[in-house]
């Protein structure tokens, strides 16, 4: 590994300037060739057009939490703890022959919920509710 990262340090310090200039291409031509390489790597993964439609369909979602102003660092928390979440997800449903019931059953699961109910709400709220509030000011002269 020290031996890999040496040379890693030998190749790249020659190659900055290179990678700095990718600053400098235009963004109306840096997207689509993003674009092209993801849509190119996902499909090659698996030859499947269905994780084609995937990616489209994920991607129109994230750009919408985005115009929307969704806060990214819990989406990527969320993201990297799902498969655990998922899995403790399947355990409490076994243990209560798969009824969703224990979610609202007890008063700590049902704060949570709505807990999180909530965050996943604030963002479009507080958005409309600074418009509202924009919009009612009067315009000064």
């Amino acid at each position: 590994m020290y031996v890999g990262n040496l040379i890693l340090l030998i190749i790249n310090l020659p190659l900055i300037p290179w990678i700095a200039r990718t600053l400098a291409i235009p963004e109306n031509l840096l997207a689509p060739l993003i674009l092209f390489f993801c849509l190119v790597g996902v499909y090659l993964v698996s030859f499947n057009t269905f994780d084609l439609w995937m990616l489209v369909g994920l991607s129109i979602i994230c750009l919408a939490m985005r115009l929307l102003d969704y806060p990214m660092a819990p989406l990527l928390l969320g993201f990297v703890l799902g498969k655990l979440m998922e899995e403790n997800l399947r355990r409490a449903l076994l243990v209560n022959d798969g009824s969703f019931s224990f979610l609202w059953e007890r008063p700590m699961t049902a704060c949570l919920m709505a807990l999180a109910l909530a965050c996943l709400i604030a963002p479009w709220a507080m958005a409309r509710w600074r418009r509202r509030r924009q919009a009612s000011k009067p315009l000064q002269a």
